[in-house]
């Protein structure tokens, strides 16, 4: 898969919830909060809101297996394919210049 950049800030958490609801209906809205928070490289969704309450993120690396590997915890049952394009495409949601944001890779 190509390269991402993704930005978020605390006006765009409602846009990731709304966009990993409507990929995985069928699981809890807390574990998809979690699954969202690992596949951006965050060890808890805690982590990344703490992120957020700093200021816009920059995010240019994915951490699919994190994912995965929560979803198998939370006998989630799903395609490793099927939750990476979930995550990839968060690209959609937004896009930043990498000068007004703090720039994350792995957390």
């Amino acid at each position: 898969m190509k390269p991402i950049t993704l930005a978020l800030d605390d006006t765009s958490i409602d846009q990731l919830k709304r966009h990993i609801a409507l990929r995985l209906p069928e699981m809890r809205p807390a574990h998809r909060m979690e699954f969202a928070a690992r596949g951006l490289g965050y060890r808890t969704y805690a982590s990344l809101l703490s992120a957020l309450r700093e200021g816009p993120i920059f995010i240019d690396h994915m951490d699919p297996e994190n994912a995965i590997a929560f979803a198998e915890r939370v006998e989630y049952d799903m395609d490793p394919d099927d939750i990476r394009a979930v995550l990839f495409g968060l690209s959609a949601l937004s896009v930043a210049d990498s000068t007004s944001s703090r720039h994350f890779g792995r957390r």
